[in-house]
């Protein structure tokens, strides 16, 4: 019989498409270009914040399962560095700006699974895994994700303290830039946007553990692709 809810591919490719709907949001219809239209890029950007959180559950979950982890982390590193290029374009950096795309905060994140994993003193795995989140900062997704893929893959067998947790991450990034914009004295609902972290939520509770059919490359392929129409379509 199979089973209620979403597998994981269901999810992968709900996650996806959440993606594109956010980065034609955030590259085509900011309020800088269109403000006009800036009811539109908040929804969309709403419905957007569900892939990050998304991404790096099953960062924490392909971490635990898959075949080969050396693989694994070559994977993130190669597509990474073949997405920047596009990323620096649709984002007008060039490629020594030091701002960097979400694979690369997925690669780095795998690192700080292996580093919690492998590092026995509790010190010193407590300061690699530190360093490595704090590496992230200029990142896309930084300190956020590699956080959130630590405490998944630490409590990978405790859904309701996830969810505890991710709740309160989710919070805080609601709340911090509401605070900084009344701070400057700007409209507090700026970034209202940010709510729609919260949307993980009942989609982690649709998560039914099956893996469903299995879609490797599709992200890696469709990350870049999708960056690089996006620059030309700018």
């Amino acid at each position: 019989m199979e089973a209620r809810g979403l597998n994981r591919t269901e999810m992968k490719l709900i996650a996806i498409f959440a993606m594109a709907v956010d980065h034609v949001a955030l590259f085509l219809l900011s309020p800088g270009r269109r403000p006009d239209l800036f009811g539109l890029f908040a929804l969309m950007r709403f419905f957007g914040r569900l892939t990050g959180p998304t991404m790096f559950f099953f960062l924490s979950e392909g971490f635990r399962r898959t075949s080969s982890r050396e693989r694994y982390g070559l994977r993130l590193l190669l597509f990474g560095l073949i997405s920047q290029i596009p990323y620096a374009l649709v984002r007008g950096h060039s490629l020594l700006y030091p701002d960097y795309n979400v694979i690369l905060t997925l690669f780095v994140s795998f690192l700080v699974l292996s580093a919690s994993e492998k590092i026995e003193n509790r010190g010193l795995n407590f300061a690699v895994v530190f360093a490595l989140i704090l590496l992230t900062i200029r990142f896309d997704w930084g300190l956020v994700g590699p956080l959130l893929a630590w405490f998944f893959f630490r409590n990978a067998d405790n859904r309701p303290l996830q969810r505890r947790f991710y709740a309160l991450i989710s919070l805080i990034m609601v709340a911090a830039p509401c605070l900084h914009f009344l701070r400057i004295g700007l409209p507090w609902y700026g970034e209202i946007w940010q709510l729609g972290m919260f949307l993980f939520l009942p989609f982690l509770s649709l998560y039914n553990g099956e893996p469903g059919r299995p879609l490797k490359w599709l992200f890696y392929l469709f990350y870049p692709a999708h960056l690089f129409l996006l620059w030309l379509l700018k």
